[in-house]
């Protein structure tokens, strides 16, 4: 009897004990604006046509390798976009969807906990060559999450846009970092 006694009492402190460091490491509410310019250059490229009815479609595979400016370390530094994108080359409509990566050079000489942040991006084409869209990511080193919208203009082997910037129009574009939330 006196076991059990003792053996409810542990249970008991051990699991008040992880109630209350699970209550102490939630994250707490916060968002930041945040915004970026970009400009990269093709380096791999593989595009095929189609045609159905009276358009024609190009279906084009590439990677972007540039950089990215911000005032926010973890959307500043080099750019790696790799893009899938559909062209109705008829109307200049399509849709673009991929991944964004950047990586803060300048911290990573500061050790292993290097400020990066990593996104699924899609896009709406408009005459031929505007993207407009959305990024849904994450930032790391702190954790965050990243949403926002995203523009884009392509030019041969160009691109060149802003994420969460007010250009052309505010309040055109908007992004954030966010994490948490209330308990």
């Amino acid at each position: 009897m006196r076991r059990s006694k003792h053996l409810l009492m542990f249970s008991a402190v051990a699991a008040f004990i992880l109630v209350g460091a699970a209550a102490a490491t939630r994250s707490h509410p916060q968002t930041t604006d945040v915004s970026a310019t970009f400009n990269a250059t093709q380096t791999r490229s593989h595009s095929r046509t189609c045609t159905e009815g009276s358009n024609t479609f190009r279906v084009t595979n590439a990677r972007w390798r540039g950089t990215t400016t911000s005032t926010e370390p973890r959307l500043d530094g080099t750019l790696v976009l790799d893009t899938h994108a559909v062209l109705n080359v008829t109307t200049g409509d399509g849709w673009l969807t991929g991944t964004w990566r950047s990586r803060n050079v300048a911290s990573a000489a500061h050790g292993n906990n290097v400020a990066r942040s990593s996104a699924r991006i899609s896009a709406v084409i408009d005459n031929g060559n505007h993207l407009d869209g959305i990024a849904n990511g994450d930032a790391h080193a702190p954790n965050a999450r990243l949403l926002g919208n995203w523009s884009a203009t392509v030019a041969a082997d160009a691109i060149t846009g802003e994420l969460g910037s007010n250009a052309p129009v505010a309040p055109d574009n908007s992004a954030l970092l966010y994490r948490g939330g209330c308990p």
